[in-house]
């Protein structure tokens, strides 16, 4: 959520003025409105103006105060699709699994997780897709023994590149992508940048909504986003802001590549 407009500013003010008048007289009498003149209604501005101030400085203070120490992002570990491109023209890109060093590689990136966060509280949100399920078990294994939230999200899945995937199809459109624009290319029957780009504004605003919903106690002091790397590039591109051609100059992380973002 973004700076409150004034107006909406103003109707907060009344209404508390409303419920501290209703507490302390044990009722309120509402009257109807009264019209005033501009020049009046600028004097009233004035003198609200530093209250309106006041109530911006003290919600900046609560919002930083609810929310979590950090935004980890972490890739998946290396599948199979990773190492032989051919599994997804007969497996579903939701179905392809780690290979036994992708499950090492969730391992190490669990234990390098664990030591960044310490005890502090963890909620974890992942993409349904099988091999990012399997990083997240693998990881788990750091956690053993503390609690943890886990919670799936389907806004955190892969880019659909159309269902199965003919690997010379599939290098011809990654040339013509090239040529396009890696945000804008859409994939037939799949997703442009852009439709990822879509859910993932709308994951965040979820996700800062939860935050800012004054249940101090249900906001982790940690918050991992396992996923994908086009997922981490485009949510990195919504966070903070980037233009296109910014974007189009990063690169997909490693596997169980670790990106954090922390408060300061």
């Amino acid at each position: 959520p973004g700076r409150m407009s004034r107006y909406t500013h103003t109707c907060v003010l009344r209404l508390l003025l409303v419920c501290v008048a209703a507490s302390s007289s044990g009722s309120v009498r509402v009257s109807a409105p009264r019209a005033v003149s501009p020049l009046e209604a600028t004097s009233r501005e004035r003198g609200i103006s530093p209250l309106l101030g006041w109530l911006d400085r003290r919600l900046a203070r609560w919002r930083r105060r609810n929310r979590p120490k950090r935004i980890i992002l972490v890739r998946h570990g290396e599948s199979i699709g990773n190492v032989n491109s051919s599994a997804y023209s007969s497996t579903p890109d939701s179905q392809i699994s780690l290979t036994e060093r992708g499950f090492e590689q969730g391992t190490a990136c669990g234990r390098e997780i664990r030591r960044l966060v310490g005890n502090g509280s963890v909620r974890f949100y992942y993409s349904p897709y099988l091999r990012v399920r399997q990083t997240l078990l693998a990881i788990l294994q750091a956690f053993e023994g503390q609690p943890v939230e886990i919670a799936s999200e389907p806004r955190l899945r892969e880019q659909d590149f159309g269902n199965f995937q003919d690997p010379l199809s599939m290098s011809r459109l990654r040339e013509d992508r090239m040529k396009f624009g890696r945000f804008f290319f859409r994939f037939p029957n799949g997703e442009a940048g852009t439709d990822v780009f879509d859910r993932v504004s709308d994951f965040i605003s979820t996700l800062f909504a939860h935050f800012d919903s004054g249940e101090r106690r249900r906001t982790a002091d940690n918050c991992v986003l396992m996923t994908h790397g086009l997922l981490m590039r485009i949510f990195s591109m919504c966070y903070f802001h980037w233009t296109v051609s910014e974007f189009e100059q990063v690169w997909n992380p490693s596997n169980c590549e670790i990106w954090v973002l922390e408060k300061v």
